[in-house]
């Protein structure tokens, strides 16, 4: 149910504004707070993302986006990592002249490792992820803040707070 919110979401901010702006292209580049939990136990890494991005207008736009552990978190001894990967349709709603607000949504991917005396496991599974977040517009970059779900399904929810620096080309 909170996919279907979550697109229904997207769908209704890319057509809410009516504001137009030309076509742009975006890069972001920011740390997330990643949670991995499985109804158990969670592991906390700290990730580095990055995101490539195109606003068809000021209302819909697409992206792909990864992102890695730049710092494990350690549970039991072992040190895990998260890797993921978002393809995302994105509906945003401008609010003023310099900010927005907006909803993403598509087929992501999460890879959690555990690595204990230099031997390593992994498992990967692929999920819808959606998200929504808030971006504001400086002098000469924008800073964008987001909450995103990567996986969500078996029990095992994998969500972020993200916090980036949005540069538009």
């Amino acid at each position: 149910m909170k996919k279907i919110i979550a697109g229904l979401l997207t769908l209704l901010i890319s057509f809410a504004a009516t504001a137009q702006e030309g076509p742009r292209t975006y890069w972001t580049l920011g740390g997330a707070l990643m949670t991995f939990d499985d109804g158990f136990d969670s592991v906390e890494p700290i990730n580095v993302f990055g995101r490539l991005g195109y606003d068809f207008n000021a209302n819909f736009g697409i992206g792909i986006e990864g992102s890695f552990s730049l710092i494990e978190d350690d549970f039991l001894g072992v040190d895990y990592s998260v890797t993921t990967t978002f393809i995302y349709l994105k509906g945003s709603l401008p609010i003023g002249d310099d900010a927005k607000l907006y909803a993403m949504i598509g087929p992501s991917n999460v890879d959690l490792t555990g690595t204990l005396g230099g031997f390593s496991a992994s498992a990967d599974d692929s999920d819808t992820g959606f998200g929504f977040g808030y971006e504001k517009a400086l002098d000469t970059f924008s800073i964008s803040v987001d909450y995103i779900t990567y996986f969500d399904d078996f029990g095992v929810d994998v969500n972020a707070f993200n916090l980036g620096f949005v540069t538009y080309f």
